[in-house]
């Protein structure tokens, strides 16, 4: 399930410039949002940004890093692998934190807002739903 939510998830669903009022308001008449379903949702989103925009900046570090170790010569591959491993566990970090904030924004929608919500989240991750089950077996997982 981890390799779902592939880095390709976070970046075009989350970025912070897609939690500005334009796309919100989008999000919001998409699914039809309610007032206070909109305010949930937008405080979810800003907690849920400061999260992973920390995660995002020790991933940078991390990658820099690694870059460095790779410059070196002879490269140390003990560093270079304990590196990858920072790397891939901050990766990690992300896709849980996403995958909890999809549970949190759930439970504000109703069962129709919910079934648009996540058939967005489908054709962004996948345009032509490619390497996914079918849509029945891929709802049930939600």
């Amino acid at each position: 399930m981890a390799g779902f939510f592939s880095g390709l998830f976070i970046p075009d669903l989350f970025k912070k410039e897609n939690i500005t009022t334009s796309s919100s308001k989008f999000l919001s008449n998409y699914l039809s949002l309610s007032k206070t379903q909109e305010k949930k949702i937008e405080s979810l989103n800003t907690s849920f940004y400061n999260k992973i925009q920390k995660i995002r900046d020790k991933l940078n570090q991390k990658r820099a890093e690694l870059a460095e170790l790779l410059r070196e010569t002879p490269p140390d591959q003990e560093k270079i692998r304990d590196k990858i491993r920072e790397i891939a566990s901050l990766q990690m970090q992300l896709q849980e934190e996403t995958v909890n904030h999809l549970e949190k924004i759930k439970i504000i929608l109703t069962p129709r807002q919910r079934e648009k919500f996540f058939s967005l989240i489908r054709k962004g991750l996948h345009p032509k739903g490619q390497g996914l089950p079918p849509k029945r077996q891929w709802r049930k997982r939600f």
